[in-house]
């Protein structure tokens, strides 16, 4: 971390002496010398939730006044000119930008931004659909005493670190599940040594828990990039350009993980992020009277300082059983006793991309463009030592792309582009061994999904990024009038996965807009897309088990009586979820979207825009539907009352609604 804070401090450093540099110059090479200064306040006042209206910090993050400044420097000669301008909006709201042109033969540009970025906090309270059985014993309704009653969060577990020494009844350590009423209604009537301590579990099916309710994310981004190009005088034609580019990201977000088998129990916690980005690039241009050739090569270093987010997993118990159930713990690798745990870990990564492209200019506005561009990213895997391990320690993508674009008239009226883009993704192959939990005094000891029993899982696994795919697009400009265009156009997209659980999705867009000047003082924009997506990217096979057993039959002893969906044995889970037949998917099959802007212009010191925007995407699978219809109205008036004047007033309404209709049998464990 220090390291890379040194480095950015250099790079500051850097372009400050940079321009030092080129502004001691400049009345010697310039003609003329000219710049501003702008000096103003930003009041900034917010209700609720700030990262709704203030999402992009543009002055302050919270309600106060701050500064506003811009300083603009220009200077120049015939062969020469610099220009400087940086503008400050608040400390995290912060640009600058540095062009210089030396006689057309060495150009620089410098940019420097600081923006923060509020993030969005899922309250995660739209995902109980548990059932309150936890904090009840079998035979009574009675809450425990001290223990919260959380609805999101129903079910637990107690935990009896030494039962020798009270009268729960059992010698050593001791773990009670809901179904173990007696020793529920002793720890009750407060039985006990007080060391006893209740573990939160979730609910039987699905419940949802912020741990960090009070907390704001929030992303402040840096970055630095300057590029020079210098054409070379040996090689008329040639240009040769060099960029560098470093990003900053440090901040908090939400990380969000899951533990299972007790109930699918979803908690919401904080993550540090501490990333750096840097790009280091270089080219050739050559023009050769028709002919366009680019070569680029971009060498890219991602950098993660920050520790990872860590989450202590619920224990593995199945509700109304002991917490030893050997039929569960031997499908699990992971639970409570194991501590705390990382999730959602950002790993490091290096990237090289070479680019190829080839421009061939023709007559009558005819043009050919076609380019190749092959990348490969190397990026770092770690195990997690006593539950899994990985066999390697670098996974590698790489990505061929071929691209050919065409554009030309048909008539002085008319003008048609066509373009096709084949990918290829292959990414490395990786083995998994996992060590699942077992219970040691249990005849199930060590017994896991292969036969004979062992004590070690290794699965291979295949990369999901590994693909084909295929886009092409045709569209037809069409100028009707002077005043008015219009275009149409059709795209088609097919990937296919190597993964044959993942599929293959095709896509077919059509689209239409127009354009329009035909009444005086207003310009119209209107159009609408349509998508047909065959087979949108999904989770196979991910719900609802046939009915294998149509006995209405009491589980155990509790009262509560259900179906029997595949039997029950040792191997319940893996015949359960082996049996699974529908798929589930957060992916449109069709998207109608509609688009209209009118511009009204009565003035050179007036003007109004109305904005409009509706999107409607649906899927339709064999056993579920989901809907979502998106309404986006913005109305925006400007008045330019002088020349150093001018006034802005918009109003956005955003509108979104979705509706889920699936019927899904809940599992108890």
């Amino acid at each position: 971390m220090k390291e890379e804070m040194t480095m950015l401090r250099k790079c500051k450093w850097l372009v400050g002496l940079m321009t030092v540099a080129l502004m001691l110059p400049m009345p010697v090479l310039a003609d003329e010398t000219s710049g501003s200064l702008d000096v103003g306040v930003s009041s900034v006042g917010i209700t609720d939730d700030g990262s709704k209206v203030n999402e992009y910090v543009k002055a302050n993050k919270d309600d106060g006044l701050s500064m506003s400044n811009n300083v603009e420097l220009e200077s120049y000669s015939e062969t020469n000119s610099v220009e400087l301008e940086a503008t400050s909006g608040g400390v995290d709201d912060q640009s600058a930008e540095l062009q210089v042109d030396l006689g057309r033969i060495v150009r620089l540009d410098v940019d420097y931004s600081s923006l923060e970025h509020q993030l969005d906090h899922d309250q995660i309270n739209y995902l109980d659909a548990a059932i309150d059985r936890g904090f009840n014993s079998s035979t009574t309704a009675a809450q425990l005493p001290g223990v919260p009653q959380a609805t999101g969060v129903p079910a637990f577990i107690l935990v009896d670190p030494d039962g020798s020494t009270d009268t729960l009844g059992t010698t050593g350590a001791a773990y009670w599940g809901a179904g173990a009423s007696s020793v529920l209604a002793a720890f009750a009537n407060g039985s006990g040594n007080g060391d006893e301590y209740v573990i939160q579990t979730g609910g039987a099916t699905l419940a949802g828990e912020d741990l960090e309710p009070e907390k704001a994310f929030s992303i402040e981004r840096k970055e630095l990039e300057t590029g020079m190009e210098v054409a070379l005088p040996f090689a008329p034609g040639v240009t040769l350009d060099v960029g560098y580019r470093y990003e900053t990201r440090e901040g908090i977000e939400q990380a969000i993980s899951m533990s299972k088998c007790s109930g699918c129990h979803v908690t919401g916690s904080s993550k540090e992020v501490d990333e750096q980005t840097r790009d280091i690039k270089a080219g050739l241009t050559g023009k050769f009277g028709l002919l366009t050739l680019r070569y680029e090569l971009t060498d890219r270093e991602f950098t993660n300082n920050a520790d990872s987010a860590t989450n202590v997993y619920d224990p593995v118990i199945k509700p109304a059983q002991t917490f030893d159930n050997a039929t569960f713990d031997n499908r699990m690798s992971y639970d409570y006793n194991d501590g705390e745990l990382p999730f959602d870990v950002t790993p490091e990564s290096e990237k090289q991309t070479h680019l190829v492209k080839a421009r061939l200019d023709l007559p009558k506005g005819t043009s050919v463009i076609g380019s190749y561009i092959n990348s490969e990213v190397e990026s770092s895997k770690t195990a997690e030592p006593g539950i899994f391990d990985v066999n390697t320690d670098k996974l590698t993508t790489t990505l061929d792309a071929y691209g050919l674009k065409a554009t030309t008239r048909l008539t002085d009226d008319i003008r048609i582009n066509a373009k096709v883009r084949a990918t290829e993704v292959e990414g490395d192959n990786y083995d998994v061994t996992f060590y699942p939990l077992t219970a040691p005094g249990s005849p199930a000891a060590g017994i896991t999904f292969t036969t004979p029993a062992t004590t070690e899982y290794t699965s291979a696994m295949e990369a999901e990024a590994t693909r084909d795919e295929l886009e092409g697009d045709l569209d037809m400009i069409w100028r009707l009038s002077p005043k008015t265009t219009m275009r149409l156009g059709y795209g088609y997209d097919v990937v296919d996965r190597e993964n044959e659980e993942l599929g293959e999705t095709t896509t077919n867009t059509f689209t239409a807009k127009m354009n329009t000047r035909a009444v005086k003082d207003l310009a119209i924009r209107f159009g609408y897309e349509f998508q047909d997506i065959d087979n949108p990217y999904h989770n196979p096979e991910a719900a609802n088990v046939p009915v294998t057993d149509t006995r209405l039959q009491q589980i155990g002893t509790t009262g509560v009586y259900g179906y029997i969906v595949a039997g029950n044995s040792d191997l319940y889970g893996t015949s359960y979820y082996d049996a699974r037949t529908d798929d589930l998917s957060n992916q449109p099959e069709m998207v109608h979207e509609a688009k209209f802007n009118a511009t009204w212009s009565p003035s050179a010191r007036f003007a109004a825009t109305l904005n409009f925007r509706m999107r409607m995407e649906e899927n339709d699978l064999e056993s579920s539907t989901w809907e979502q219809t998106t309404m986006v109205p913005t109305l925006s008036g400007w008045y330019g009352a002088s020349e150093n004047l001018s006034l802005t007033a918009a109003y956005n309404y955003f509108d979104q609604r979705s509706e889920t209709a699936f019927c899904q049998g809940f599992y108890d464990g």
